[in-house]
This record gives structure tokens, C-alpha cells and sequence, in this order.
């Protein structure tokens, strides 16, 4: 009985020391955080760039700002007494300053910015865009964090731009808006929450847009800033033959600003523009950035002018300001901006973007479905043109959005919008993406 007794205790004391070193490396384990092919992220970390790309040791690389606030402070903006419907640029100025500040002196690492800090969103690091397992996707590259853009048709941009262009872009959110991301995405290890896509009032994201085209065939690009990217030589999209990614000068063309502003009564945002004018007086990069443009609607009632082509003024529009000097028509000399194209209808869109889209109509339509199904942003369809874009199409894709997350219905489908926030609905979509990969064992 005793022997037995003993046995009994022995193995007792065996399962609590088994159970112990169990539990041990399973928070060991946890600690080291989460590694698969393609995805490497710490219970506290979301991704900072494409681990598809490897940067060579030594360098100083891309870091996603992702201390998100806990709470949103309020303050009072420069841009709140100036009212955007009369004075426009000056509206447009002061936001861009507000961006500016303290970003230029840290090369926009928004997390070391000594006077505010800015926030990335998460996810954009890797689209799940594989052919044969080789990557040829949009994700951030390594040096600045930069994801790519809709490449450029020939002469889009420049009489003399007789190549496609490749585009890529950063952008970053105050820090209102850095907290609602971190509502959003409450852990890097955790499903994000769309329905929690409410920014607050005095959000402000802005973008920079690089372009890998020269001041050889778009004059108007001399002097501007320049940064090394990862990127691809080509659109891995097309016949290119080679798809890898590698160190190239982008240059940049393009500004966009967006804000969070009651006074936008239908979107409750307001979306800006700036164009790169080399030949300005300005001193320096950022005072040679000319205002494009200014919009708080779609002017969903006014079909006018929809396979209008080129760039022109559409009187009829009356929510938004375009600038008139940067028409293409109005320019003799081609070393000065221009644009040869607005957005649909006369809308306000830059010079990288869709011509038969535009800023507020594209970033209303942000939507993530149940199972992270992006809602399609516009009439993208390859045969779509200015000239044939359907009434059907203009009524669906340029209603004017209320601001904040809201159930809405597409084709029997339930989706939830993220507040006019792409990189959030995109981030959502390239999240799932993944997930389902890991899962049928395609990473």
C-alpha cells in the first residue's frame, strides 16, 4: 500500500512538473512572437515592410510608427477659422504647413517628429498579389515604407512623357487619427475591427506620391525632392520581364491632404491636392507645391460634362474648387505644371490619379465585407472610358458618403465603411488575404 502510496505521489509531482515546463515554453513561445513564410509579426509589432525583400545589413530602414494614443486630445487648428468654400488655398495652405511641420527635419519618420507626432496604418506591408509564389504586389517597400500606385499611362502627365510610370506613396494620420487606427487594429495578433472606423473631428492624414519619371520628359519635375526606393523596374503587372524590386530615385510629384471637418456637411471630409511646379520662385521643395484642388462633395446631382475629356472647369460643380491656371490648355510653356486631366466630370483628382474617379468619390467608397472583400471604388473595368461611363456607374460610385463606419448593402452583400480611410480598408483586405493563404497552404 505504501509503495503504492509513493508511486502515486511520484507521478502526481512528474504531471506538475511537465505541465509547468509547458506552460513555460508556451509563454516562451508566445514571446518570440508569430513566424510563417511571409508573415513575421510579435504580439506587439504589426509589420513594417515586405519580408519578400531582404534589406542589405547596415542600412536605416523603414519603421511603421504604431504607438497609437490610447486617447484623443483635443486642439484647436490653424485651419478651423478659414473657410474652405470662400478661400480655399488658404484653407489647403495651412493644412499642408500643419503636415509639414517637424516631418521635413526627420525625412517623415513620423514617430521622431519633435513637435507632433504621426502614424502609419497597419497591413499595407503585403497585398497577397503572388504569381508562381513570386511576389509582384503593392506592399511597403523597405527604405521609406513606400506602397505602390496605379502606374501612369503614356503622355498622362507630360506632352513628352512617351514611357509608363511607376508611382509609389507614404502617408501618415495625426494623431486623432493615429488613435482611431489603433481602435481599429487593437493588436497585431487579433482580427481588426472595421466598425470602428470613427475618426475625430481634427483628423488629418496626409500622402506623398513619388513617381519614377524624370525632369527629362516631365520638365516641370526639376529640383524636386528625390528618395531611394525598392522598387520594381517595370509594371510586374504587364509583360515585364523582370518582377524583382530594386533600389531606384523616385521623385515627388504629388501631395495629398485630407481632413476631418464638420463644415463638410454631406462627407464630413475634406480632400486636397497639390502638383509639383519646378519652375516656381519657391525656395524650396514645399513652397514650389502648387494647389490643385479642393473638395467636400461629389456633387452627386450633376452628371454634366462625364465624357468630358481633359482637364476644364465645370461651372456646374459646386463643391469643390479647381485651380484654373494649372489647365493644360492655359500652359505654353511646358516647363511649367500642369494637368491634362481632372477627374471625372471636371472633379478634383491629381495628376497620379484615375482620370474617371475622384479624391472623395474614391476614398467614400472604402468598404471591408464580413470576410475582408474590398467594395470596388469605381467603374474600373478594363474597356471603361470618360466616354462611356454609364449613368448607372456615376449613381453608384459618386453618392456622397456620410462620414464614419456604417452598414451599407452591394449586390446582396453587407459591408462596412471605414470613414473614407483607404489605407484602412485595404489593410482589412490584405489582412484576410493572408489569412486565407496560411490556410490553404499557398504560404
Amino acid at each position: 500500500m505504501k509503495q503504492r502510496l509513493r508511486f502515486l505521489s511520484t507521478l502526481t509531482m512528474l504531471i506538475i512538473l511537465m505541465c509547468c515546463q509547458q506552460s513555460i515554453q508556451n509563454r516562451i513561445s508566445s514571446r518570440k512572437g508569430i513566424i510563417t513564410k511571409k508573415i513575421i509579426y510579435t504580439e506587439s509589432l504589426f509589420p513594417s515592410y515586405n519580408s519578400n525583400y531582404t534589406p542589405p545589413s547596415g542600412i536605416k530602414t523603414f519603421e511603421l510608427s504604431q504607438d497609437y494614443p490610447k486617447t484623443v486630445i483635443v486642439e484647436s487648428y490653424p485651419w478651423q477659422n478659414i473657410d474652405f468654400t470662400k478661400d480655399p488655398e488658404l484653407y489647403m495652405q495651412a493644412v499642408l504647413k500643419y503636415c509639414l511641420e517637424g516631418n521635413i527635419e526627420v525625412d517623415f519618420r513620423g514617430q521622431e517628429n519633435k513637435i507632433r507626432k504621426w502614424y502609419h496604418a497597419p497591413w499595407l506591408h503585403d497585398d497577397g498579389k503572388y504569381v508562381n509564389k513570386e511576389y509582384i504586389g503593392n506592399g511597403r517597400e523597405y527604405i521609406h515604407g513606400l506602397t505602390r500606385e496605379f502606374a501612369t499611362p503614356k503622355y498622362k502627365i507630360h506632352d513628352q512623357q512617351d514611357n509608363e510610370l511607376e508611382n509609389w506613396a507614404v502617408g501618415m494620420y495625426n494623431a486623432p487619427g493615429g488613435y482611431t487606427l489603433g481602435q481599429v487594429w487593437s493588436a497585431p495578433n487579433q482580427n481588426p475591427d472595421p466598425a470602428k472606423s470613427n475618426f475625430p473631428e481634427g483628423t488629418v492624414s496626409f500622402k506623398l506620391l513619388f513617381t519614377d519619371g524624370t525632369s527629362h520628359k516631365i520638365p516641370f519635375l526639376k529640383n524636386t525632392l528625390e528618395w531611394k526606393a525598392n522598387i520594381y523596374r517595370c509594371n510586374p503587372n504587364t509583360e515585364c520581364a523582370d518582377k524583382t524590386r530594386t533600389d531606384r530615385t523616385v521623385r515627388l510629384l504629388q501631395i495629398d491632404i485630407a481632413v476631418k471637418d464638420k463644415r463638410a456637411l454631406k462627407t464630413g471630409w475634406v480632400y486636397g491636392t497639390f502638383i509639383y511646379d519646378g519652375s516656381g520662385k519657391g525656395k524650396t521643395v514645399w513652397d514650389r507645391m502648387v494647389p490643385v484642388g479642393l473638395s467636400w462633395g461629389n456633387d452627386s446631382e450633376v452628371t454634366k460634362d462625364i465624357h468630358r475629356d481633359g482637364a476644364f472647369i465645370n461651372e456646374e460643380l459646386k463643391e469643390s474648387f479647381i485651380n484654373a491656371s494649372l489647365i493644360h490648355s492655359e500652359r505654353k510653356n511646358n516647363t511649367v505644371a500642369y494637368l491634362k486631366y481632372h477627374g471625372l466630370g471636371g472633379r478634383l483628382n491629381g495628376p497620379i490619379d484615375n482620370s474617371i474617379s475622384s479624391c472623395i468619390s474614391c476614398h467614400g467608397n472604402a468598404a471591408v465585407s464580413r470576410n475582408g472583400l474590398t467594395l470596388p471604388l469605381g467603374d474600373f473595368k478594363a474597356n471603361t472610358t470618360r466616354f462611356n461611363y454609364s449613368p448607372e456607374s456615376f449613381k453608384q460610385f459618386f453618392m456622397d458618403v456620410p462620414s464614419g463606419a456604417n452598414v451599407i448593402q452591394f449586390k446582396e452583400e453587407e459591408y462596412t465603411t471605414t470613414d473614407y480611410s483607404l489605407q484602412i480598408s485595404i489593410g482589412i483586405r490584405n489582412y484576410y488575404s493572408n489569412k486565407r493563404d496560411l490556410a490553404d497552404g499557398l504560404k
